[in-house]
This record gives structure tokens, C-alpha cells and sequence, in this order.
């Protein structure tokens, strides 16, 4: 094998993370004023980023099965705590794919069928999903302590955290001058 499954586990991990880091950035940039020119692409690559990280986590959640050095067997995989290895960081792991994968499926597969306030509220189930999911790969990645690995999380962390900054302080702003206009 050219790679390990270690190799193979970690790669799927960080593109996962990646993806739905990319997924979230661009989820949260869609309602913001400065890019309603872009509005359409914005919503495709927010889709297809979510797309690719679920399909990139069910990859690693596959190779975590057939790992020879630490093997999981589906159960550990799909039931938070039972994991022998990390109980808790797996947890976070397995926890974060239920929350994506509602995302998703209540966004792109029942979005037309359902409540709209209900699918609102689900959809912001990704910023904990997110969150669980750096939580995860911080705390049983093996290469965590690596310098690049730290940069990626910090970077990541920190773009999610100005973003959503930025988009709260001009729904504030928008909330502000709207309740003003109506006073006069």
C-alpha cells in the first residue's frame, strides 16, 4: 500500500473538516449584504462543500473499520461512547456526523416538506456539528501537536469566528435601522 490507513483515516478526517469548514463559511457569508452579486455561487459551493464533507467522513469513518493498528468496528463508529479507543473524542466525532448529516438531509432532501422555522433551526445545528468536529480532530489526532495541523485548525477557527462576528454585527445593524426607519 502506498499509504497507510492511518495516512488514509487522517486524510478523509482533515478533508471532511475541511469541507464542512468551507461548507459553514460560505453558509454563513450567504446572508451577508457585501455579496449579493454572488449569491448563486456562494449557495453551490456552501452545497457542494457539504456534500463533500459528508461523503469525505463516511470515507473515514470506513477506513477507521479496516485499520489494522486501531480497528473500529461499526458500533464504535455509530454510537457515541461505546468506541474503546478515545471514548470521548470519538463521541465528538460520531456526534458531529449525526448533526452534519441532519443538516444536510433536512436542507437538500426535506427543506420543501418541511416547517420552514423547524428547518431553520436545524440548519444551525451545523455551528455545534462544526465545533464537535474541531473538537474531534484536535483531540485524538495523532498529529495534532504538528505545527501546519495547529495552523489549519487556528485559521479555521478563526475565519468561522470572524465570519459569524461579521454577519451578527450586520443583522444587528439591519435589525437597528429597520426599527428606526419605523419610529420616524
Amino acid at each position: 500500500m502506498l499509504i497507510s490507513t492511518w495516512e488514509w483515516i487522517r486524510l478523509f478526517g482533515f478533508l471532511a473538516y475541511f469541507y464542512f469548514t468551507i461548507s459553514v463559511i460560505f453558509g454563513l457569508l450567504r446572508k451577508s449584504s457585501f455579496v449579493k452579486a454572488h449569491k448563486n455561487l456562494i449557495y453551490h459551493i456552501h452545497q457542494n462543500a457539504g456534500w463533500l464533507g459528508l461523503v469525505t467522513v463516511i470515507g473515514h469513518m470506513l477506513v477507521l473499520i479496516i485499520d489494522h493498528y486501531e480497528p473500529f468496528n461499526l458500533g464504535e463508529i455509530l454510537i457515541p461512547f461505546s468506541a474503546e479507543y478515545e471514548s470521548l473524542p470519538s463521541a465528538l466525532g460520531t456526534i458531529a456526523f449525526y448533526l452534519f448529516l441532519m443538516v444536510i438531509m433536512s436542507s437538500d432532501l426535506w427543506m420543501r416538506t418541511m416547517n420552514r422555522s423547524l428547518w431553520k433551526k436545524l440548519h444551525f445545528l451545523v455551528l455545534p456539528a462544526w465545533v464537535l468536529s474541531l473538537a474531534h480532530g484536535v483531540l485524538i489526532g495523532t498529529d495534532s501537536e504538528n505545527t501546519f495541523v495547529i495552523m489549519f485548525y487556528v485559521a479555521s477557527g478563526g475565519g468561522i469566528l470572524l465570519i459569524l462576528m461579521v454577519r451578527t454585527i450586520s443583522q444587528l445593524k439591519n435589525k437597528g435601522n429597520i426599527s428606526t426607519s419605523h419610529n420616524h
